[in-house]
């Protein structure tokens, strides 16, 4: 695991080599990119008006780049008690959404009529202008069938795919009558479907607050979050002087493999999605008191490793995988919607016995989050989506075992509009790089949901659905074990 560290003395002084020798060349590029860029914008301005403009954030505009068999399309999938109405729900959007101003007097959701588009190899912003139809953006199931889990795995599957871009890319989807399981109660499914370049997952959730009638109690509130001044001097600090260290080994891990491909047999690769399983909150709970308190993330990767190890074949699983965490850049500095996360490397050993490498993950998660990945990574993602699409594969592309993303929503149930109470939220991540697999784990209401989107190069669809099913019996088996030894 030794090449992921990112601080010490050796580190210093490659990265200070690398400031040295590649500092001059790479400020030389950055300057000719923002001439080009300006060359761009005016004639954007003169052929368009200002129909068109450049996207002037990079964190969005690295989501430009598309790549072959990936999907770009994130879902957020509120499960609730009771149906929702169609024209309540577009009223909501027309009446209170879309208007919403920031406190400088902004439309924060402008960006919603917008459209994606490549001008001139930059990202842009088209907007949809007199064109923008509410009807085309939200939409329902028919009520006269009530649907399975399995026919929503097909839709899903749909839905994962590019949307027109001739309109902006995001719908609201209303799924009337829905059973988990045989025998369950029928709730109602209330989904947002975005392309990634709109915003990220906590943009999402707070989008959705503007749908509330009661409230949740925020876990974090990312708008009254606050990071003293030292802290945040030393974390930026870190990346300034370790963060050329941290690009390079970037650029190394693209050229090793964190997880054994399957053979296409010539058919043409493809990605599988699966369903959500729900972990009881209390089990991990218990699971942290009677180790090192884990990181309920560092708990949910390993249950996947052990999983994955009971079900592939020997030799599927390498001894050395590499994780990558989202995190959100907190606190947000407004209430504009885009994409505020970043992201944190480290190295997990698949040979060391389970509660052992759990405790490893702690460690080495932690030196990862606070070492110089967040802030190197954020700016990476902004400076290299200010570039022509064609460079965005430099941070959108390379392999990695699995990636996890953390989305703490609700401590306590809220209800959307008048209708019923949120029972669970349910996320699908969109999977733009290489990486095998991605989970997403969210907790709300006292329980924690994990959804999950594999490759078909990296698993069977079976495969993938039978990891999944074993995830929440690894936990609770784990708990029976700790609690019996300390008995």
């Amino acid at each position: 695991m030794g090449y992921l560290e990112t601080n010490g003395l050796p580190q210093f002084l490659i990265s200070l080599t690398a400031y040295i020798l590649f500092g001059p060349g790479f400020l030389f590029l950055i300057t000719i990119n923002e001439l080009a860029r300006l060359f761009v914008s005016i004639r954007l301005r003169v052929n368009y008006g200002e129909n068109i403009s450049l996207v002037p954030y990079g964190s969005e505009a690295i989501w430009a780049l598309k790549r072959s068999n990936r999907t770009r399309m994130s879902l957020a999938i509120f499960k609730i008690d009771t149906q929702l109405p169609l024209e309540r729900v577009k009223q909501t959007l027309n009446d209170i959404v879309l208007p919403a101003k920031s406190s400088n007097g902004d439309q924060v959701y402008l960006k919603l009529k917008n459209i994606l588009v490549v001008k001139y190899g930059y990202a842009c912003w088209k907007k949809s202008g007199e064109n923008f139809d509410l009807d085309e953006h939200v939409r329902s199931l028919p009520d006269n069938h009530v649907y399975s889990k399995g026919e929503m795995k097909i839709f899903i599957d749909e839905w994962f795919q590019d949307m027109s871009e001739e309109r902006p890319q995001w719908e609201f989807i209303i799924v009337p009558r829905f059973v988990d399981n045989a025998g369950d109660s029928e709730t109602c499914l209330f989904i947002f479907r975005q392309q990634h370049a709109y915003m990220d997952g906590l943009c999402v959730t707070t989008m959705f607050e503007k749908y509330l009638t009661t409230g949740g109690t925020w876990c974090i509130n990312p708008y009254e979050f606050r990071i003293p001044f030292w802290k945040k001097f030393l974390f930026y600090m870190n990346a300034v002087i370790f963060g050329p260290y941290a690009s390079i080994l970037l650029v190394i891990t693209k050229t090793k493999k964190f997880w054994t491909e399957l053979s296409s047999n010539g058919s043409p690769p493809r990605t599988y999605y699966t369903w959500a399983k729900q972990i009881d909150a209390e089990v991990i709970r218990k699971i942290r008191s009677k180790l090192i308190n884990p990181s309920v993330s560092s708990l949910i990767v390993n249950a996947y490793i052990a999983a994955t190890k009971e079900i592939l074949l020997v030799g599927r699983v390498l001894d050395f995988l590499r994780v990558v965490e989202l995190g959100a850049l907190l606190p947000y500095p407004n209430d504009r919607i885009q994409n505020r996360f970043s992201t944190f490397y480290y190295g997990i050993n698949s040979l060391q016995p389970v509660f052992e490498r759990i405790n490893a993950t702690k460690q080495e998660s932690w030196k990862a989050m606070t070492g110089p990945w967040i802030p190197t990574t954020f700016s990476l993602i902004r400076l290299f989506g200010r570039f022509p699409v064609c460079f965005h594969f430099v941070v959108a592309g390379g392999p990695n075992s699995l990636v996890m993303n953390n989305l703490p929503i609700s401590k306590t149930r809220a209800r959307i509009l008048e209708s019923g109470d949120i029972l669970e939220l349910v996320l699908f991540s969109a999977n733009p790089t290489d990486t095998g697999v991605q989970l997403v784990c969210s907790s709300y209401d006292n329980s924690i949901t994990i959804t999950g989107s594999g490759r078909s190069e990296w698993f069977t669809e079976k495969e993938f659905e039978d990891i999944f099913e074993r995830i929440p019996d690894l936990i609770n088996e784990w708990a029976h074990k700790l609690e019996d030894n300390l008995n």
